[in-house]
């Protein structure tokens, strides 16, 4: 069973699926192995050698996502610890942290730290 958690974006599939289970190889695979199971599905689902077939082609770009997870020793060791959330998390952490400094730029430099300062001059 994959997990079928959404995500946006034009380079992930909409649905995606434990890249192991995508590519058929066991959590404790080898590169060798993983690299293997990708080439060979690749071949089958490639966009080329199924023109008339576009659920190829999303296969194809799911092998393909799987294994940029996969192949990548820090995303997969990500992905291990944490399944699909990690990225988001790490987004939500990013955008907080700007949304910090953004006040700390806004409230304090110009106006002395005052943040109530803010509404007159804004007026």
């Amino acid at each position: 069973m994959g997990m079928g958690s959404k995500l946006e974006g034009p380079s992930t599939p909409v649905n995606r699926r434990d890249p192991y289970e995508v590519l058929s190889v066991s959590r404790d695979s080898s590169d060798q192995e993983i690299k293997t199971a990708y080439r060979k599905l690749a071949l089958k689902y490639h966009p080329d050698k199924n023109a008339s077939n576009p659920e190829a082609s999303e296969l194809f770009k799911e092998v393909a996502y799987s294994y940029s997870i996969l192949s990548d020793p820090e995303k997969r060791r990500q992905y291990d610890s944490a399944g699909f959330e990690v990225p988001f998390v790490s987004f939500l952490c990013e955008c907080r942290a700007l949304f910090s400094l953004f006040s700390i730029f806004l409230f304090q430099q110009d106006i002395g730290g005052n943040p109530y300062l803010f509404a007159q001059h804004a007026i």
